[in-house]
């Protein structure tokens, strides 16, 4: 069976309801995240109890080491709001795959800003394995492609109900990502040998989903 939502936008100027609601979420919801990661924590470090998601595993106290273990060092670089006016799954042999265009969207940070391309691109998420590309446009006018790729599921391990518009856009997910970028030679060829990771975190009415990338140092 297939299921398409429409999502209607808010009125006024998207533009400025798009900045104006991404610097909110920075203040309010980003800040200790990523204050925590500049001091060196690893990603899920700055996330525990049973919201992250993440899987509990068993440790060996008494297990050995190789060598010295070098805690991993995050460095917040920026953040992309995604909107999106439409959302698309149907039943497969294998599952459900799901096709999630993107609206419009905005990049703010210390080391990017911009755009999202309207209709650049979309996500195809299959089984919880995010599967996303888009089309960036840097504040200087160069063009960036992102592969998005990483897990995305409820936290609480019950169905997303596809009735729901936003299909449950405000519970708490597992949500954690590994984009790739191809980019101009030039001031962001950075991000093409630098390893990226990222949360996150949707947001319904209006629908959109908000994403955090820090740098591996």
């Amino acid at each position: 069976m297939k299921t398409t939502h429409r999502i209607s936008q808010p009125s006024g100027n998207p533009h400025m309801d798009r900045r104006s609601m991404l610097k909110s979420s920075i203040l309010a919801g980003s800040a200790a995240l990523a204050g925590n990661v500049l001091h060196g924590l690893p990603l899920a470090a700055a996330q525990t109890g049973p919201s992250s998601g993440a899987t509990t595993t068993q440790t060996n106290p008494d297990a050995k080491h190789l060598g010295p273990i070098d805690p991993l060092k995050l460095e917040y670089v920026f953040q992309i709001r995604i909107d999106f006016s439409e959302r698309v799954s149907f039943q497969t042999p294998t599952g459900r795959r799901a096709y999630v265009p993107a609206a419009s969207g905005v990049i703010e940070g210390p080391r990017l800003q911009g755009i999202v391309v309207p209709h650049s691109g979309a996500d195809f998420a299959a089984n919880g394995h995010l599967n996303a590309h888009y089309m960036l446009k840097a504040a200087d006018g160069a063009m960036i492609y992102i592969h998005n790729t990483g897990y995305l599921y409820p936290a609480d391990g019950k169905p997303i109900d596809r009735n729901d518009p936003s299909w449950g856009g405000d519970r708490e997910f597992y949500f954690r990502i590994t984009p790739v970028f191809d980019t101009p030679v030039g001031p962001h060829d950075w991000l093409t040998r630098t390893i990226i990771v990222g949360t996150g975190k949707r947001h319904a009415n209006p629908d959109y989903t908000l994403f955090t990338y820090y740098a591996v140092l």
